[in-house]
């Protein structure tokens, strides 16, 4: 008989993977007794909680670090936005003061005493117009 060539050949199985057996929570229970907290459920020991919560749990840690670290670089910028907004306060402050002292200094009667301590006098005398007339 001959071969039926439209029919697949059968596939075999692929072999299954072996579970890796270092993992994060393996390699921590080298060091940690985790598997006193956790692990799998064993008839009189019900109340240890199973280890496939602890990846939930780990995230959930990382969340609240994350949340945490977030809220405190968030007050810094508040703290530093504060201490700036300070800082110009000061400097308008200063500014309007000096600005004031410039404006005052600029006015006829203060420069008239300033010139009256170096010898020098106001002229009293209004100036006179030169006119020329245009037919010459």
């Amino acid at each position: 008989m001959s071969e039926n060539k439209r029919r697949p050949k059968p596939i075999p199985p692929k072999p299954k993977k072996p579970k890796r057996e270092y993992s994060l929570f393996n390699w921590l229970n080298r060091f940690l007794p985790l598997d006193k907290v956790f692990g799998d459920k064993v008839p009189g020991l019900e109340e240890r909680v199973p280890i496939k919560y602890f990846y939930y749990f780990a995230w959930v840690v990382m969340l609240l670090v994350v949340y945490e670290r977030i809220g405190f670089e968030s007050e810094s910028y508040v703290r530093n936005s504060i201490k700036l907004k300070k800082e110009v306060d000061d400097l308008r402050a200063e500014y309007t003061s000096i600005h004031a002292e410039y404006m005052k200094g600029k006015r006829q009667s203060v420069v008239i005493e300033k010139m009256r301590e170096a010898g020098l006098e106001e002229n009293l005398t209004p100036p006179k117009k030169i006119i020329i007339p245009k037919d010459e």
